[in-house]
């Protein structure tokens, strides 16, 4: 008996939610190598400044960006930039600045 099954499966689009946390010109030095490293990838960067001057970048990509796109259509912009984890309702991966950049580095970091 000879059966020829084709199955053919989508992979899931899994998405990431991403904080960075540090100090200002940390997260712009890595935001700016993120953006050489992954220039093929579909994601969006968010950075937000406290009175602290730590700084917080968000990296939302895949089915976190499509839920992201979706609530830009129902909440300010602002709003939605400062709460970001309240909408999402998800708690983002947490990283420093030292260990994102060193991931980023050896090539394990993954959007």
């Amino acid at each position: 008996m000879d059966t020829n099954l084709k199955i053919t499966a989508k992979q899931p689009s899994f998405g990431k939610f991403i904080k960075v946390k540090g100090a200002a010109h940390s997260i712009s030095h890595f935001r700016n190598r993120l953006k050489e490293e992954m220039a093929g990838c579909d994601y969006i960067t968010l950075a937000t400044k406290k009175r602290n001057k730590k700084q917080k970048l968000y990296i939302i990509s895949k089915k976190d960006f499509d839920k992201f796109i979706d609530l830009t259509k129902t909440v300010h912009f602002f709003e939605l930039r400062t709460n970001l984890e309240h909408f999402m309702k998800k708690k983002p991966k947490t990283y420093t600045v030292e260990k994102a950049r060193k991931q980023l580095n050896e090539h394990r970091f993954k959007i």
